[in-house]
């Protein structure tokens, strides 16, 4: 009976902190108007996840102090990451041929997946240049992480359809934990040293 006992309360507890890291997202993200929020409250939430048996209180504090050292030099990196975007989504309305137009969702697959790496290895002091091109030469010397991240997000957009609901409470910091889990492999360890 016990064992059954701690797993329940395993598990709520698990349950009860993604909602509460879900909300601090959603609260701080909103913070920022929503378009400067986005980058410093997911760059918050990785570092969050990254720290171990933090209280609410402790992760609060973390996610606040994370989220306002970042949050001009992130809202910079939104704007780059958010050009190359536009940029390279245009080309889906400009171009007529299908070949070209998967090249085109290959391309901004790219972008998506080098700007996980960019969240992963992200740090304030090093310039914001130095860490897109960092992110971009990342996405090729990963290529198994970048299947893990691809998984994930096709999982999120699967649950995003069927369980919306619970894809609001749960979605981001469920992806982003198992995301950090991947960052937290052997390869990765050995390009931060």
């Amino acid at each position: 009976m016990n064992v059954i006992l701690s797993r329940y309360v395993f598990i709520t507890q698990k349950i009860y902190w993604f909602a509460y890291l879900q909300m601090l997202w959603m609260l701080f993200t909103l913070l920022g108007l929503v378009i400067f929020g986005g980058f410093p409250a997911t760059h918050a939430l990785f570092t969050v996840l990254r720290e171990k048996d933090l209280s609410t209180g402790e992760a609060f504090r973390t996610f606040r102090n994370a989220f306002a050292s970042s949050f001009v030099k992130l809202n910079g990196a939104a704007i780059v990451f958010g050009f190359m975007f536009i940029l390279i989504s245009t080309n889906l309305l400009i171009l007529q041929s299908i070949y070209m137009k998967y090249l085109v969702m290959g391309m901004l697959g790219l972008i998506f997946i080098s700007m996980i790496h960019f969240f992963q290895y992200f740090e304030t002091k090093k310039p914001l240049v130095y860490q897109i091109k960092r992110a971009f030469s990342v996405v090729w010397v990963l290529p198994k992480n970048n299947v893990g991240y691809l998984v994930i997000f096709i999982l999120l957009l699967l649950a995003i359809s069927f369980i919306p609901a619970i894809s609001f409470f749960f979605g981001i910091s469920v992806a982003v934990f198992f995301i950090v889990k991947i960052g937290e492999s052997e390869e990765n360890q050995r390009l931060k040293a």
